[in-house]
């Protein structure tokens, strides 16, 4: 839950309107909205893992181990067989036997060598056989798999996701007991996992003569790994989305496209996913990003924030700071040990940039503004991908309230709401040298972009004050006025 600004900020909202609040999800939880009941879930994952774990072997693999347990424990096998053969000819060496004793010893132990070099070796062949049935099953992307994915689908229908994703029930399995022992009136469901966990809950609920509404929160669609992952996805959310009781989500062509797609009775509520308004006014955090970066006032810096997947373009920053001299870039970041941060970390290495690159953990969510508002410009690269182009990013907001000039791609919701406040500078995506010339531009004059955000009605309008009250006058609707109504 730590650093879910979403699931953060409705909690508060919802208890501030006088509603009594359970946020549940995944641990860690340090940080919590005052007054709000946390319930920490850890959630096995046996049913997905059952799948990666015991890979059907098959014709390209047919040697590989049946299971994750049978890998594991003749691995074990063969390592502890090496450190007793080992041993054995230590002792060999430094115990005294009589010479005919020592002979019959040491051909025992060369064949006990050489049964545990053909044990070896054939156990190395069918664990290398069963590791790579276990990257395909984790990354089903070839054409055997897409073609079950597709006859699944065909097939099944909305019930497919029970085959392509199992690992859906896992949460259903973790989740459940703690929805029924809560047994509240309303369950906020944060995107469509969420969702049939919400939705199941309600259904048991009625059973029993207890009424639950379900709000479904629907953020943007994000490029699943895999064929597979995307037609569970579809699936699992064809058969929810239809029994949500309201749905909100953060944008206008967002909320068209989930009525057309889902056939929904109403288009969805707009909660764009903004910082609280007080936090625009507030002078910037004394152990802020520039302090964290160890850099003088004078020395320019950009800022990302957000996972640096390579869809959010992490790398045409990295391959601009070479032409943009003595820039320094932070990357602030929920997991400073990804992957894709020490290819950056790599490449900018190679560029001889690394001393300008620098990665920080997130804050508390309601620290953001504060804690960036020492940088020079906020950075938004992203790709031109469907889900960046009808949406304005949660850190678009963030940006606004640390009232940081803004570079961004030419995505659409983001290119125009920039080009139409004044507020920064709109590149080609993936353009390495017009990021240059839009970074160059606001460093050249910083107060002309920042002068965007004195039009006070705008940090309001993109304030979560503001945002959140169709969300609450939805819950009303459900479950009929406010407690503070009352």
């Amino acid at each position: 839950m730590d650093g879910d600004s979403r699931a953060l900020r409705v909690a508060d909202a919802a208890r501030a309107a006088g509603y009594r609040v359970t946020l549940i999800g995944r641990a860690p939880a340090t940080v919590t909205p005052k007054g709000v009941d946390v319930r920490k879930v850890a959630v096995r994952g046996v049913l997905g893992a059952h799948r990666v774990r015991r890979p059907r072997p098959g014709l390209r693999w047919p040697l590989a181990y049946r299971s994750a347990a049978a890998y594991d424990h003749r691995t074990a096998l063969v390592t502890a067989e090496r450190a007793v053969l080992v041993t054995r000819t230590a002792e060999l060496d430094v115990v005294h036997r009589a010479l005919p004793l020592l002979a019959a010893a040491r051909t025992g132990h060369a064949l006990a060598w050489l049964r545990h070099g053909l044990r070896a070796g054939w156990t190395r062949l069918r664990a290398a056989q069963y590791l790579a049935a276990v990257r395909r099953r984790k990354s089903p992307t070839a054409r055997l798999d897409n073609f079950v994915t597709e006859t699944l689908r065909l097939l099944l229908g909305r019930r497919a996701w029970r085959r392509l994703d199992p690992g859906l029930l896992d949460e259903e399995v973790a989740y459940g007991p703690v929805l029924d022992a809560v047994r509240p009136h309303l369950i906020h469901a944060l995107g469509h996992r969420a969702l049939g966990v919400a939705t199941r809950a309600a259904l048991r609920a009625e059973g029993a003569g207890h009424r639950i509404e379900v709000v479904w929160d629907a953020p943007p669609r994000t490029p699943a790994a895999s064929r597979r992952a995307a037609v569970a996805g579809e699936a699992y959310e064809r058969t929810f989305a239809p029994e949500a009781d309201g749905v909100v989500t953060v944008g206008e062509g967002l909320a068209r496209e989930l009525r057309a797609r889902h056939r929904l009775s109403a288009t969805p509520a707009v909660v764009r996913n903004a910082p609280p308004l007080a936090a625009a006014s507030v002078a910037a955090h004394p152990a802020g990003i520039r302090a964290r970066c160890h850099l003088a006032p004078d020395i320019p810096l950009l800022v990302h924030t957000g996972p640096v997947t390579p869809d959010r373009g992490p790398a045409t920053v990295v391959e601009a700071l070479p032409k943009l001299y003595d820039l320094h870039a932070a990357f602030v970041v929920p997991d400073p040990g990804h992957p894709h941060l020490r290819e950056l970390r790599e490449r900018a290495a190679q560029l001889g940039v690394h001393g300008r690159l620098h990665v920080l953990p997130y804050v508390p969510v309601a620290e953001i503004p504060r804690f960036l508002a020492s940088a020079d410009i906020g950075v938004l690269p992203v790709h031109q991908l469907p889900h960046h182009q009808t949406v304005l990013a949660t850190r678009y907001f963030e940006y606004a309230h640390a009232r940081l000039p803004v570079v961004v791609s030419d995505v659409r919701a983001m290119a125009a709401a920039t080009l139409e406040l004044g507020n920064g500078e709109v590149f080609r995506a993936r353009d390495t040298a017009d990021f240059v010339r839009a970074v160059g531009a606001v460093l050249t004059n910083p107060r002309r972009y920042r002068k965007a955000y004195d039009r006070t009605d705008i940090l309001r309008q993109w304030s979560w004050q503001t945002e959140s009250a169709p969300l609450l006058d939805l819950y009303a609707r459900l479950l009929g006025p406010r407690p503070s109504d009352t």
